[in-house]
Formats: structure tokens, sequence, C-alpha cells
């Protein structure tokens, strides 16, 4: 399929958002997946589930989401003292220590975004099922996407691992009842983002979408939050979904260096400087992120030491180099290895989250460890710059728009 003018009558088109073209969609056939015929990117997962399975998960994570907030998850007794802790438990802590910044972080992708993203997956099916106003419900069902990857649980519980096997080399440690609502959460959360078919629920919530019986691509836009494509012409907000049309991403390159030349300034000190304090027995030893590995390693630890190497060390590395590489690119005009960049721009939006390991790993010992000069963990000046250098690495492919790579492509690529 070219990118000259199409003339077909009672087909649906989308842009594709990773290199541009706009292809026809193909009829609902329950677990096909269409594809974009030049860079492979999945324009519609058809899936085999009906809307009341991604209903019933998101209630049910829903339930378990309450649970996991009211009651402990972890207690540990040490000296003949006793502390336990919950999802708000570290969080608080770090922002009564001076580390609010952190604290906050932490608190919002691991206890209010779930429950964010729970709430706007269980009150939009339920509004379709009770026939409510499809208005606030497009507003609402807007958020899913944008919101999803800081619905951080399952990261949580990788830091959380890593935290355990620290735990249990120095004290008595009980797993509590919260840790298993913890994990049924993480699955609920992995079951609706499995079963939900978004294009099927845009087709429910939405206006009659726009459906030319000619597309040229000069004068139609693809919308960005459902999909849907637009005449370009005097159309300021989506036909279907009523979000704002643009193009292509505002300011994209200059956003995307920006997030990216402050994370790499804050990548170094985030490995210099100490990670986190650990005083046991009155003598306090600072840890950077490379000596929390190396002490994994030493006590053959290795997948954990591993684990933890390729998502504080390794992933925002990657993230780095291959954001500036995107962006050399694009702005050069470059037409080689274009599928392969496209590629890279989906690993790296994929990984970027599980950097946060490190993060969830220092929230749980900070809440668990403070028997005053007995034994006590403390955040450090690395904690709060490796947060900020997971945070805008995620900000710096947000703001990117791979299409950029493509707009000197005037052919379509195999």
């Amino acid at each position: 399929m070219s990118h000259s003018t199409q003339a077909l009558s009672g087909v649906e088109w989308r842009e594709c958002p990773h290199c541009g073209l706009f292809s026809q969609l193909p009829q609902h056939q329950p677990g096909l997946v269409a594809e974009c015929p030049r860079c492979g990117y999945a324009l519609w997962h058809m899936r085999r589930a009906h809307l009341q399975f991604p209903l019933a998960c998101a209630l049910a994570g829903a339930l378990f989401y309450i649970f996991a907030l009211l009651a402990p998850f972890i207690e540990v007794t040490a000296f003949g003292r006793f502390a336990m802790a919950r999802l708000e438990t570290g969080p608080v802590q770090l922002i009564n220590a001076g580390w609010g910044s952190v604290g906050a972080l932490v608190f919002a992708v691991t206890m209010i975004l779930p429950g964010i993203k729970l709430g706007i997956v269980a009150a939009t099916l339920l509004g379709l099922e009770m026939k409510f106003p499809r208005r606030p419900l497009r507003a609402l069902f807007r958020w899913y996407a944008p919101l999803s990857p800081w619905a951080m649980i399952d990261v949580y519980l990788l830091g959380f691992m890593v935290a355990y096997t620290r735990l249990t080399g120095m004290f008595s440690v009980h797993l509590d009842t919260a840790l298993y609502a913890l994990i049924c959460l993480m699955i609920a959360l992995a079951s609706v983002d499995a079963s939900l078919d978004q294009e099927m629920v845009w087709r429910r919530l939405g206006k009659r979408n726009y459906t030319p019986t000619s597309l040229d691509p000069d004068k139609a836009v693809g919308c960005k939050t459902c999909g849907s494509i637009n005449p370009a012409e005097n159309q300021r907000f989506c036909r279907r979904c009523d979000a704002p049309l643009q193009p292509r991403k505002p300011a994209s390159f200059s956003r995307a260096w920006a997030f990216t030349i402050a994370a790499a300034c804050l990548y170094i000190p985030a490995n210099i400087y100490p990670f986190m304090n650990l005083t046991s027995l009155a003598q306090t030893q600072s840890y950077t992120i490379m000596g929390g590995i190396v002490e994994l390693a030493d006590v053959g630890l290795w997948p954990l030491a591993l684990l933890v190497f390729f998502a504080s060390i390794t992933i925002p590395l990657l993230k780095l180099a291959g954001m500036a590489y995107m962006l050399v690119s694009a702005q050069r005009g470059s037409k080689r290895l274009l599928n392969g960049r496209t590629v890279t721009y989906r690993i790296i939006d994929f990984i970027g989250r599980w950097s946060m390991i490190d993060i969830f790993m220092v929230s749980i010992l900070v809440a668990l460890v403070h028997f005053g000069r007995f034994a006590n963990v403390s955040a450090n000046t690395g904690s709060l710059c490796f947060a900020a250098v997971v945070v805008l690495t995620i900000f710096a492919v947000n703001a990117f728009d791979p299409r950029l790579m493509w707009d000197h492509n005037k052919e379509p690529e195999a």
C-alpha cells in the first residue's frame, strides 16, 4: 500500500503511530492481529474474550487492591523488636526522611495509579453495559492507555524479591496475607491488559468513525488516542473520542532531547553517589547501585544480581544511547535501518519502567529496617538521581514521535 490517494469505499483506515503509514483494517476476527504492513506494529489486537471478561478482571482486581492497601504484606523481627509494612509505609518513611520526590513517586505508581487504572476499566465497561452517556465515558477511557504503564505493581513485586533476599540474611521475616493480594492484583492487571480490546471499546463508545471513500494522507490525521482517522482540515478534535488532534507530537525533537540530556546528566551521579545507607550495630555503610549488585553476587545470588544489573545499569544506558541514536538519525533524515530503529523505539518504550526495581527495593527496606543504632536503612542521593533518570527517560520516549524517522521515506519498506 502506497502513500498515494486511495479510492476504496466502506473501509476503515488507521495511521500507524510508529511509521505513519495509512492502511486498512480487516474485518473483525477473534484472535487476529492486524499489523502495519510496513513496520509490523500491531494496529489491532482482536481479543477473543468478550468485554465482560476484562470487566470481571477489573472488579476482582479492585477487591485485591483494597485488601492490599489495608493489610501488611511483610513483617520483620530483630533485636527483640517488631516491624511491619503496608504499601504506604515505604513512601511515607521516605517523605518523612526528606526524600519527598522519591516517596511521592513510589506512592503514585504503587498505590494511586493501579487503582485509577482499574477504576477506568471498570467504570467504562460498566457504563457501556448500563447504557450511560457516552461522552463522559469517552473522556474517562482516554486516560487508560497513557496511564497504564505507570501502574507498576509487577515491577514493585520484583523489587520486593530483591529486598526480601537482603532481609532474610539479617532478620526473621514473615510474609503476610496482603502479599498474596498484591500477587493477585498483578495477575488481574495483566489479565485486563491481555483481554481488553481497546478498538472494540472505542467502537462502542465512539460516534460514527470517519470512513472516507478516498484517503489522501496529506489531508488526513490519525488520532493518537483511539486510532481513528479524521480529516486534517478544520478538525481540531477527533470525531470519535473527542481527543485533540495533532499530525505529529508538538516540539518532539526539542522535548525528547531535553529529557534525554537531563537523564544523561543525572545518570552519572545516580551511579556515583550512594543509593542507600545501612546501619548495623552503630556502624554505617553506604551502597552504590553497583555495590549492591556486587554484594548480591558475593553471597551467591547471581540471578538477582544479574536482574538488578540489567534493570539498573544496562536498561538506562541502552535507553539513553537508543534515544540519542533515534533523535540524531531522524533529524539527519536518514533512511537507513528504519525498521530496526522502529523496533529499537518499541523496546525502549517497553523496558523503561522496569528500572524502578531498585527504587522499590529501597522503599521496602526503609519501611522495615528502622531499629535505631542496631539496624537502620535510609535512602541517599543516588536514589533520588536514579528515580529522576527513570522518569526522564520515560518522558523522553513519550515525547519522541517515531513517525519522524519515516517522514523522509516516501516509499514504504518491507
